[in-house]
């Protein structure tokens, strides 16, 4: 899915830019987070986004904890496979007053098909044809339907566009996460082969187990990855200002003339 709609307040593109006094957006920058799925998206987004050159200037970085990059529930084994099914399955019949509404005969099959899926590659593949998508490239037309869970799964995997992403990008990954480290670590060349993303690999932590662990040496109510994602944004907020205060020196004339007198 496309984060398209997330924009920063625009000043009038048509005035003589002046990046040495003010952003061309209204307010600091934007950092996203995610985490599984979700770091799956806002890595998608930024690599999208980053590759049709339609990535808002609002947006300075981003952080995606325990992504798999590749996305193939198929390859889930047992018991995870059935057990994340019936997750899912939970959460169909949590909504089922509002999916009966809709009356197509093909969506109604598609449903009662997931729902006696055993396992969330079965469930993925028989809902395949129903589920919202975005075309990859401008302007992101919403759409319905996928040919089914082989189509699904490979136009979901972001290890296809995080080569593009233009801004820093922290990725983080358990080796021990048993859920989705085979998968990543199967496309970590795409990582690698970007500057501009930084790859941290932890020895523990299962998928997402950061959450639960307090920061070393401290009291307070946060987490391992809270303080790890706060210092790269806090390096990254330096940077920009570091740059910010070079290009303001520049400009009002701390280096020298071609005489050898300060300006």
């Amino acid at each position: 899915a496309s984060l398209s709609n997330v924009e920063g307040k625009k000043n009038n593109n048509n005035r003589e830019e002046d990046d040495d006094e003010e952003d061309d957006y209204i307010g600091g920058p934007i950092y996203l987070l995610g985490y599984s799925l979700g770091a799956n998206i806002v890595t998608k987004y930024l690599g999208e986004e980053s590759l049709h050159g339609t990535l808002p200037k609002c947006i300075g970085g981003g952080a995606a904890m325990g992504n798999p990059l590749h996305i193939h529930s198929g390859t889930i084994a047992f018991p995870w496979n059935m057990l994340l099914g019936a997750g899912v399955k939970r959460s169909i019949v949590q909504n089922a007053s509002s999916l009966r509404k809709h009356h197509e005969p093909g969506f109604q099959h598609a449903m009662k098909k997931a729902l006696l899926a055993p396992t969330i590659g079965k469930l993925d593949d028989a809902a395949a044809p129903y589920l919202v998508r975005n075309d990859s490239h401008p302007p992101y037309t919403t759409r319905i339907g996928f040919r089914d869970g082989e189509e699904y799964w490979w136009e979901s995997s972001s290890h296809r566009y995080v080569g593009h992403v233009s801004v820093p990008l922290l990725k983080i990954s358990a080796q021990d996460d048993f859920l989705v480290f085979g998968q990543f670590q199967k496309k970590l060349n795409h990582c690698l082969e970007n500057p501009n993303v930084v790859v941290v690999k932890t020895r523990c932590g299962g998928h997402l187990g950061w959450q639960e662990s307090p920061p070393p040496g401290s009291n307070s109510s946060g987490s391992w990855s809270d303080v790890a994602v706060a210092d790269f944004i806090e390096a990254l907020l330096q940077i920009r200002e570091e740059d910010r205060e070079k290009r303001l020196r520049l400009r009002r004339g701390s280096v020298n003339d071609v005489d050898g007198r300060s300006i």
